[in-house]
């Protein structure tokens, strides 16, 4: 009987001492002592803005990312650095100094139909930059109306305005078409009666002159079309996806801070841009987070993008002389990298 209360004893005391080992080794793990896996060393990531500092939302995604630690959170130092707009940081991002750059999804389409290996990890846009200003007095109420008018444009004619006129029945051939740069002052002194603008940006000017306006935007007359886009090189998807969706992970928390913030961002982007007029800004990112919306994006997420979209836009660039030849849409953007970083439709954080 003594033998067998001295074995219980034994037996208790070893399960003591196993139950009080586990415990420890679980609160060493969870404290940090030991590390099996230790931490990957912090990767170096250039991304190129494709313009000047401003409140463009792509822009806007990686200052927010920088400054609240987004990306150091993903293990990445990040180099901001931005383009002139002369299309130097298409050509640094093929040469492999610059990881991720923007750019218009129809610029994405172009290079391809090039032969260049750009592809898109993220469509920010969920409708195109461009829209057709007329002030808000102004008789001109459907693109029909620009008949007998003088319209503007920038350098050229672009596809979606082409489009249009072909979507509503417009006769191109009695309209007066003006070359008027980027001053959206004509249109202020009445020197066109429509002037091509970047919805973000020019309509605020112009409000800002004291002239309100009324926009025709190209899509709600039923032409496709599609925004800015995060893209890199084919070579970087293959071989460091994960740099990628390192990246993309902490832009889309910043945007998602913008979207729910969007004065705080506004503050982020004046220690980018000092010199920018704030309230300018402010508006320029109000607009833009409304262009990053669409039933695409309030299905799967912000940056999402579909082939059936990308094949209506290619065939309307196609059709009305935006690209130089078909191509295969499918190698212009990639879902590979949203994939990994949303679930269920949320951002997966961290």
């Amino acid at each position: 009987m003594s033998w067998s209360l001295s074995r219980a004893r034994v037996t208790a005391r070893q399960s003591a001492v196993l139950v009080v080992s586990l415990v420890a080794a679980m609160v060493v793990a969870a404290c940090g002592i030991v590390m099996d896996r230790p931490a990957p060393p912090t990767r170096n990531f250039h991304f190129m803005a494709g313009y000047k500092p401003q409140a463009n939302l792509p822009f806007v995604g990686a200052y927010v990312a920088q400054q609240k630690g987004y990306f150091a959170a993903q293990g990445l130092d990040v180099q901001i650095s931005h383009a002139t707009g002369q299309g130097e940081h298409l050509k640094l991002l093929l040469q492999g100094s610059v990881d991720v750059t923007t750019g218009d999804a129809d610029s994405v389409l172009a290079r391809r139909a090039d032969d260049l290996p750009v592809v898109s990890v993220a469509l920010i846009g969920q409708r195109g930059q461009r829209a057709f200003a007329v002030q808000d007095s102004s008789e001109i109420r459907t693109p029909k109306d620009f008949e007998g008018k003088s319209v503007g444009f920038k350098v050229y004619q672009t596809p979606d305005y082409l489009a249009m006129l072909a979507l509503t029945g417009t006769d191109r051939a009695r309209i007066q078409e003006v070359p008027v740069g980027f001053d959206p002052r004509l249109l202020a002194a009445g020197k066109v009666d429509v002037y091509p603008v970047f919805e973000s940006n020019e309509p605020e000017t112009l409000r800002r002159l004291g002239v309100p306006t009324r926009l025709f935007r190209p899509s709600d007359f039923g032409v496709p079309t599609l925004g800015l886009t995060y893209l890199t090189r084919q070579e970087l998807v293959d071989k460091d996806a994960s740099a990628l969706e390192r990246f993309v992970k902490a832009t889309l928390r910043g945007i998602q801070d913008a979207r729910e913030n969007p004065e705080a961002a506004t503050d982020i982007v004046m220690q980018f841009a000092p010199e920018e007029n704030r309230d300018h800004q402010l508006a320029m990112l109000k607009v833009e987070l409304d262009m990053a919306d669409g039933p695409t994006a309030r299905q799967y997420g912000i940056g999402w993008s579909t082939a059936e979209r990308w094949q209506a836009f290619h065939d309307s660039l196609l059709a009305h002389g935006g690209l130089s030849r078909s191509v295969d849409v499918n190698t212009v953007f990639t879902n590979r990298i949203l994939s990994a970083v949303y679930k269920n439709g949320q951002l997966a954080w961290p």
